[in-house]
């Protein structure tokens, strides 16, 4: 397997190197991060990945440009200066993880779970939330500016130094749950915002 998946990358350095014109572009499926490298990680720019499982992340930079995930889990994780624009994440659970000095923007999330996570002075300007859930997170220092929460669940979340939710292009939370749904006007979901706690 470690042969099969060196030459994957090696592909697909390739391919990035070349634009497209020489090697192949990354699809990784059911693969655990302990089967990578630190390289390999920061070499999952433009890929596709697919019920990948990534637990004890701690490498810094990682570059996940217009990367495309589906029914992936991370766990226990730390992203510092990791770059997610432009990606596109569905149905992807992430449960005690952090986000510093992230980039999210124009990223887009659909149906995705967030459990005890925590994003600090991360950029989500532009950034695409869709029937998502966080539950026990903590925003610290975002700013809201051009971000689109439509019918994302906030439930037990804090919100320390929120700055630009009034910027927001759309910003529809819901309180409740999956279940029993109370979703709030854009008004109401600003001054929770501001009130720092949800």
């Amino acid at each position: 397997m470690n042969s099969e998946l060196n030459e994957l990358f090696n592909r697909h350095s390739k391919w990035l190197k070349t634009a497209g014109r020489r090697g192949k572009q990354l699809t990784l499926d059911k693969i655990a991060s302990e089967q990578l490298t630190d390289e390999q990680l920061l070499l999952l720019t433009d890929s596709f990945l697919t019920e990948c499982s990534f637990k004890n992340i701690a490498t810094d930079g990682i570059d996940l440009y217009h990367t495309e995930m589906r029914s992936c889990k991370f766990d226990d994780s730390m992203f510092r200066g990791a770059q997610f624009v432009k990606s596109e994440i569905n149905y992807t659970e992430f449960t005690n993880t952090s986000f510093e000095n992230a980039n999210f923007d124009n990223a887009e999330f659909y149906d995705c779970i967030f459990r005890k996570c925590v994003f600090i002075n991360s950029v989500l300007a532009g950034a695409g939330i869709w029937n998502s859930a966080f539950k026990e997170c903590v925003f610290k220092n975002i700013d809201f500016d051009s971000i689109c929460i439509d019918n994302a669940i906030f439930e037990n979340c804090r919100f320390i130094n929120p700055s630009n939710p009034e910027k927001a292009v759309k910003l529809k939370l819901n309180i409740g749950t999956t279940d029993n749904p109370i979703p709030l006007s854009r008004e109401n979901s600003i001054k929770l915002i501001k009130t720092e706690t949800v």
